[in-house]
């Protein structure tokens, strides 16, 4: 959809990278206008070709005034967008692409969708738990456009189920609720599927097949600089217990539930030394910063990093209360390479990694409440128990960097490489 920070778009940028070491790959952004450059740069291989409206800069700037002239006339904003498709519709011709995989779900008025519908070139896609936050709302409108698809890549066991059972096993008035607030703040497209009220026929299932592949994960390529030093530059005693966090400053990555727990632990541990590190930045982000004020300097704002792992290296407990729904955290993987365990919601995909069942936990799970948003007391008590247990503290980081090893790129590349070769041989 664009190129901000998102767990999601680095998936795919590291996924176009590694493919591109033994074909030929571009990556075409939707979002032009929307671009984090040090994403790209960490991320992205030379030997990928980037692709947006800004390759053609005259043809875009024309279109710009064409819309600009067409919104005044009629009213009507949509013809740069419209323009775009048949942009994207001429890369894929002018490359002779084989097959386009896709990172946004297809929905009634998704770019991809038409592509599935004019074109003959196959269409894979991969839900980061697009499908699943719908279904969690009652929305199953999507089944005819996911059935032009041929392969859907669900990135946890859970997503799988979810997909092929079309139940979410998820139902209560308050879900739905919060479900459709998140939807209509952190995913618009979604929601404007929700508010057309387009239901998928009686008859209609889906029928496109589901491959679940875990989420391939970079591990950090440079040396990092001496954990002291960094928490040293940082401000933090050498003695205090870190809490780090990393996510988007949206209200459904759980900041404000994070808060609360780690305000009400300041308050029951005066005397321990104790830091909540935040990575992200959003409205959320801002609201909880203009709230505290000075109060807190315990609590450090850094910012978007394009680097985590400079950060992580000093944490001693990662911190992943999602609500609602979520795929698969790059950061839960990210905080097990520096053998930080982590407390995480019980939601989704995430139980997968936590306390995967052949292997010791590498944290804990928060328990969730009926609207699928973290329980407060369930996180305080888990950190808790990392404040008074350093040695389940120790057992659960080595745990962790056992668990991180797989979610490394070799068997992600592989397992896409090898759906991509059946999804080919089906369609000739």
């Amino acid at each position: 959809m664009n190129l901000q920070k998102a767990g999601s778009h680095i998936v795919a940028l590291t996924l176009a990278s590694g493919m591109a070491e033994q074909h030929e790959v571009f990556y075409f952004n939707h979002g032009e206008q929307l671009v984090d450059a040090g994403m790209i740069e960490s991320y992205l291989s030379p030997k990928v070709r980037l692709l947006d409206m800004t390759v053609f800069p005259v043809l875009n700037r024309v279109l710009w005034k064409m819309n600009g002239l067409f919104k005044r006339l009629t009213g009507y904003a949509g013809f740069h967008e419209a323009c775009k498709t048949l942009i994207f519709f001429y890369v894929l011709i002018r490359h002779k692409i084989d097959l386009v995989h896709g990172h946004e779900i297809l929905v009634a008025h998704s770019r991809l969708t038409k592509v599935a519908r004019f074109l003959s070139v196959p269409v894979v896609i991969t839900d980061h738990n697009g499908y699943t936050m719908l279904l969690k709302v009652g929305d199953t409108s999507f089944y005819p456009y996911a059935n032009k698809a041929k392969a859907i890549v669900a990135v946890s066991e859970y997503t799988a189920r979810v997909l092929r059972e079309g139940n979410t096993q998820d139902d209560s008035a308050q879900l739905r609720a919060y479900g459709e607030k998140v939807l209509a703040t952190d995913h618009k497209a979604e929601y404007e599927s929700l508010k057309a009220k387009r239901p998928a026929a009686p008859a209609e299932r889906l029928r496109t097949p589901v491959t679940t592949i875990y989420n391939g994960v970079v591990r950090h390529q440079q040396p990092l600089p001496d954990a002291s030093a960094v928490r040293l530059a940082l401000g933090i005693p050498a003695d205090a217990l870190v809490f780090g966090m990393i996510a988007r400053g949206t209200e459904q990555k759980g900041w404000r539930f994070a808060l609360a727990a780690y305000l009400e632990l300041k308050r029951q541990y005066p005397q321990r030394h104790l830091v909540w590190l935040c990575m992200g930045e959003g409205s959320c982000i801002d609201e909880i910063k203009a709230e505290l004020g000075s109060q807190h300097p315990d609590i450090i704002f850094v910012g978007s990093v394009d680097d985590p792992h400079y950060y992580m290296s000093v944490c001693d407990v990662g911190l992943v209360p999602s609500s609602f729904s979520e795929g698969l955290p790059l950061s839960i993987v990210e905080f097990f390479e520096h053998q930080v365990p982590v407390i995480a919601s019980d939601l989704c995909g995430i139980p997968e990694i936590i306390t995967p069942a052949d292997n010791e936990p590498g944290g804990f799970l928060i328990e969730m409440e009926e609207d699928s948003t973290p329980r407060v007391s369930s996180l305080l008590h888990h950190m808790e128990q990392y404040v008074n247990n350093p040695s389940l503290l120790a057992q659960h980081g080595k745990a962790a960097l056992l668990i991180r090893c797989r979610f490394d790129m070799e068997q992600f590349i592989a397992s896409h490489e090898q759906l991509y070769t059946k999804v080919l041989a089906a369609t000739k």
